[in-house]
């Protein structure tokens, strides 16, 4: 019982995690990288729906992931979510 119960709570510790830094982004596969992003635009839109965060978040997912690459080619050090969060308008 208590092998299953300390699986249990890894597995759950593992699906909780929602934030990617810099070399973990750098080597997901571009569809992980949409689908990633796809997750966080389908948070923004539940926290609009309870009010809002006054950014908006309109173009399609495959342009922010364009923009996370880019800041860091450009050599940013935040985790992707940090930046994403500054893409809206």
């Amino acid at each position: 019982m208590r092998v299953a119960l300390l699986l249990l709570t890894l597995v759950l510790a593992g699906c909780s995690r929602d934030t990617l830094d810099r070399n973990e982004w750098q080597r997901m596969p571009h569809a992980d990288r949409v689908l990633y992003v796809k997750s966080l635009l389908g948070a923004e839109k539940a926290k609009d729906a309870k009010g809002g965060t006054g950014k908006t978040f309109d173009r399609p997912a495959e342009d922010y992931v364009t923009e996370i690459d880019q800041a860091y080619a450009r050599g940013d050090k935040r985790e992707a979510d940090e930046i994403f969060a500054e893409l809206g308008r």
